[in-house]
């Protein structure tokens, strides 16, 4: 209970309201929506990111555009090649594992002295695959 009289036993209080912990994650994608979405998308731009944080700094109060001298804010060119370096970063080194549940449906063909093969069945244990990020 929040004693409304003790400022410590306030800001508990509000902690305990914004933790979110119990909510839970956000919901699923569903599998084709992520077949048929994820490659439409154009993938990621360190100057899309950049220029989306420049253009907000107003929010924040902080001078927008090019100095009074006419050349380009050195803080804007950090940005970017902060930017830059975080997409890089990314690209080079994250590692994305998927996990490939038991019973996921397979067909796969092949070849054998007597002709071709084909075979229908589960997977029957967990498996694991990587993937790039773009």
């Amino acid at each position: 209970m929040t004693d409304f009289n003790n400022i410590e036993s306030i800001i508990d209080g509000f902690i305990r309201i914004f933790n979110l912990d119990s909510v839970g994650g956000p919901p699923p994608v569903p599998t084709p929506l992520i077949f048929t979405g994820v490659p439409r998308r154009s993938g990621m731009s360190a100057t899309r990111i950049a220029s989306r944080i420049i253009a907000r700094k107003a929010e924040a109060g902080l001078p927008v555009g090019a100095l009074p001298s006419g050349q380009v804010s050195p803080e804007e060119i950090m940005w970017r090649i902060a930017m830059e370096e975080l997409i890089k970063e990314l690209h080079e080194n994250s590692v994305i594992s998927v996990a490939v549940p038991p019973g996921t449906t397979l067909t796969a063909t092949g070849s054998s002295p007597a002709g071709p093969v084909a075979v229908f069945g589960t997977t029957i244990t967990f498996t694991k695959g990587y993937g790039t990020i773009q």
